[in-house]
């Protein structure tokens, strides 16, 4: 989780809201990591989870992930989720939870249907502080 906070602190720095991911493989070597780029690319797609999921499979040419676990600073959105559904990632590692994502709070097994495993709240205190550190830093105009 380490290595998905360091990617969420570039986002903080560009103004991003702070999420990084990474993917290992099943022998834990990193197949891809990046960190959300929404305001950069103009995109609302251009999510942490999403950019290293392209990236890992343009970088082992599969269709799929199934032998691959992921690490991301925040609890997926809805979109993340169905792409990490299609890619058959077999494992999802979560930071902080996501107070504003009520539906999938009011449909949590949404998440059992995802992966075969799931945990949550790794590091939850670091990666809910980049979180607070960037809303407060946008609410106050900086």
């Amino acid at each position: 989780m380490k290595l998905a906070i360091d990617e969420a602190k570039k986002s903080l720095i560009k103004n991003e809201v702070p999420v990084g991911a990474i993917i290992v493989d099943k022998n834990k070597n990193i197949i891809s990591k990046a960190h959300n780029r929404v305001e950069e690319k103009k995109n609302p797609l251009f999510h942490a989870e999403k950019i290293a999921i392209d990236k890992a499979l343009s970088k082992t040419r599969k269709k799929f992930l199934d032998n691959c676990d992921i690490w991301v600073t925040l609890k997926p959105c809805q979109m993340c989720l169905g792409i990490i559904k299609l890619v058959r990632i077999k494992r999802l590692y979560y930071g902080a939870n996501d107070p504003n994502e009520t539906f999938i709070q009011n449909n949590n097994n949404l998440y059992n249907k995802v992966c075969s495993e799931i945990y949550g709240g790794i590091e939850e205190d670091e990666c809910s502080k980049l979180l607070s550190i960037f809303f407060k830093k946008i609410r106050s105009g900086l």
